[in-house]
């Protein structure tokens, strides 16, 4: 195991969620695959390994970490705006049981998301083309969400508009921000009364390499 997988379990570890050695392995593979692919798809600016394990991947661990205790064995999670799946599919390796979709836009990244899916072997990984917000009305497979997952997909009241409407009635936006978002901000509040939206709780956390932390904030529909 390279150091930056080793600190990535240390990582996880100290969330309360131990990588075993299979999950640690799978990470690996994906990463390196991603790796191999990454100068003819251009699917990350960040192709040196310690990034992908420790800037890309740690968020994953950390949303599985973080989400396992509010949620069902068998979850339905959206990561939403994929890119090169860094989210999704490292939730769906640290947490096998579940159902995690993920949706993108861009057409080469929509095919490396099919190959690197296909590669995990694991049911329950679903890849759809789509842009969130546009296009044909939500079929069955991009609604009713227990989790709906967010990084960087796009400025923060944005990215709540686009999300709300995938989720199911007791589902949860989970946004990934560099810092802890102020409730007050005017566009901010705007989107949060115009999707329906509360926090629940924000959970701060630090990558590996990191001096300061992040958060991960939870939205919940606010009770009627």
């Amino acid at each position: 195991m390279s150091e930056a997988l080793e600190r990535l379990a240390q990582a996880a570890a100290s969330w309360g969620a131990p990588l075993n050695p299979a999950a640690s392995a799978a990470i690996a593979s994906y990463l390196a695959f991603v790796r191999a692919k990454n100068t003819r798809v251009n699917l990350t600016a960040d192709a040196e390994w310690d990034a992908l394990v420790l800037k890309h991947a740690v968020d994953g661990v950390f949303a599985a970490c973080a989400l396992r205790p509010l949620l069902p064995n068998a979850p339905r999670i959206l990561d939403l705006g994929a890119g090169a799946g860094f989210i999704g599919i490292v939730f769906k390796l640290v947490w096998p049981e579940a159902q995690v979709t993920l949706m993108e836009s861009v057409e080469r990244k929509y095919r490396f998301l099919n190959a690197a899916a296909t590669r995990t072997g694991l049911n329950g990984l679903r890849v759809l083309n789509r842009r969130a917000g546009s296009g044909a009305p939500l079929t069955s497979y991009e609604r009713d969400y227990d989790v709906v997952i967010e990084r960087a997909l796009a400025e923060l009241p944005e990215a709540l508009r686009l999300c709300a409407p995938m989720l199911g009635p007791k589902g949860l936006i989970a946004a990934f921000q560099s810092v802890e978002p102020d409730l007050a901000e005017l566009r901010l509040a705007k989107a949060m009364a115009t999707t329906g939206v509360t926090v629940l709780k924000s959970c701060p956390y630090r990558r590996p390499d990191e001096a300061r932390d992040r958060r991960l904030v939870l939205f919940k529909r606010k009770e009627a």
